[in-house]
């Protein structure tokens, strides 16, 4: 045998042995009480040829607009500033309209919006024909507590089980001290987009894991009430909604696992692991994209480091520098 040879087939044999060990390598085990954060993106809801050959028709809100926006309750007023500086700057007249993340993929259903935005990650059913999703960060959803109760951090299988009923004293919280033994924990709930993922999923996969001693409301302001005013009680909610509302003097959120929801670096990295996903969207259609869609959409984009820090959002730069997966502008997977 040649040098050669014999140096060709000693590198083969180490690219082998290295190949079979990756393969080898244990596969993460999926957490059975955690849901997706992220629907498939290559994934379509299937909808009628006469839909998608209908075009973009605006309703009465944005009659006269070269372009159309409806957003969420938490996007609006974030990237609002950002639209009326791209609107002055290029002489346009934008029509905005405020809305809940169903009203907002309404719009995007009745096709009477050119960009539309939400809080939560899309669901299979938000996946409509040349729609696509523009990810600008995610939020951490925080674990609220009424301001008077001393416990300030959790672990997440505490959590689940406070949640599940299974923990039914704060008293038996971990590390807890200050909390009278009769103090029960009270679990408020809001199970708000069901069919998408992410949010409050990535605490309990489903509404069926939850116990049945719980207090449920509909509105991101009944939560707060509600944590507020019930001794014992945990929701949760966003830390910009929690201050907007004024009840950072009222509730007080939790660590979780040692880790501050506030802090946006330790979000970006993984380590913070419920949140919320905010995305925009546009049109990919001849004859219905836009292209000062397109450009007003790659403006805020580009514009995200101006989105005031009350709105705690770890933008998509500081995403893609931990690892976190992208399919072209859309946030698929975790670090």
């Amino acid at each position: 045998m040649s040098y050669k040879v014999g140096i060709y087939l000693f590198l083969m044999m180490l690219f082998i042995t290295a190949a079979s060990a990756e393969m080898k390598q244990p596969v993460k085990a999926k957490d059975p009480l955690r849901g997706e954060a992220f629907s498939d993106p290559k994934k379509t809801f299937p909808m009628p040829d006469e839909w998608v050959k209908q075009p973009i028709r605006y309703e009465q809100w944005a009659e006269g607009a070269d372009l159309a926006v409806a957003l969420d309750q938490q996007l609006y007023p974030a990237i609002l500033p950002l639209i009326r500086q791209y609107e002055k700057q290029n002489k346009l007249k934008i029509a905005v309209v405020e809305g809940t993340c169903g009203t907002v993929a309404g719009a995007a259903m009745r096709k009477n919006a050119d960009i539309t935005g939400m809080c939560c990650a899309p669901g299979e059913n938000d996946r409509l024909p040349n729609l696509k999703y523009h990810t600008l960060g995610i939020s951490s959803v925080a674990l609220l507590v009424n301001k008077d109760n001393p416990v300030n951090n959790v672990s997440l299988d505490e959590a689940r089980r406070a949640f599940m009923g299974k923990l039914r004293k704060w008293s038996d919280i971990k590390g807890a001290s200050g909390v009278k033994d009769d103090m029960l924990i009270k679990p408020v709930v809001r199970l708000h987009c069901k069919t998408r993922p992410g949010h409050w999923c990535l605490l309990l996969a489903n509404e069926d894991l939850f116990g049945h001693r719980l207090t449920e409301v509909g509105t991101i302001a009944d939560m707060l009430a509600s944590v507020a005013s019930l001794k014992g009680a945990v929701g949760y909610e966003t830390l910009w909604h929690m201050e907007n509302l004024k009840y950072a003097d009222k509730v007080k959120p939790l660590k979780l696992d040692g880790v501050d929801p506030a802090d946006n670096d330790k979000l970006a990295r993984g380590m913070y692991t419920i949140y919320r996903t905010f995305s925009i969207t546009t049109w990919d259609q001849p004859g219905m994209s836009k292209p000062q869609a397109d450009k007003l959409v790659q403006y805020i984009l580009q514009n995200l480091n101006a989105v005031d820090k009350s709105y705690y959002l770890a933008p998509v730069d500081q995403l893609k520098k931990y690892g976190w997966k992208f399919h072209e502008n859309e946030l698929v997977g975790e670090p």
